[in-house]
């Protein structure tokens, strides 16, 4: 079998279109965006982008959800920034890097709902 096929996710992938502001860490006078999450888990998230986004360009983070009344902070690294939209949408995938623990529970919170959800569904 070949193992490139196989599922190399350590956590679980959640489908929710949280708001999200960015920026690149590094620079002189940071550029805020915002964007809406396409999935997000312990490990990272993908989201749209209107630009392209280098690889391993570490990326500032908030991240709102309806958990907790104020943005999380969080950090990552890009691993990907495929273009969706000929010079319009690209999808970005970001790794997270030394998540606070604040952050974590919430990112806990939100896989926690999604499998309670997942249950009901079935």
């Amino acid at each position: 079998m070949d193992n490139s096929s196989r599922e190399r996710r350590v956590h679980l992938r959640v489908y929710r279109n949280f708001i999200l502001t960015y920026h690149q860490k590094e620079g002189d006078t940071p550029k805020y965006s915002v964007s809406q999450v396409n999935n997000v888990s312990k490990g990272g998230l993908s989201f749209s982008s209107t630009y392209s986004l280098k690889p391993a360009t570490v990326l500032v983070i908030d991240l709102k959800t309806p958990f907790v009344a104020d943005s999380i902070h969080l950090e990552g690294v890009v691993l990907e920034s495929k273009e969706k939209i000929a010079d319009l949408i690209y999808e970005v995938r970001v790794q997270f890097q030394k998540i606070p623990d604040q952050a974590l529970s919430i990112l806990e919170k939100i896989e926690t709902y999604a499998k309670a959800e997942e249950t009901k569904q079935i």
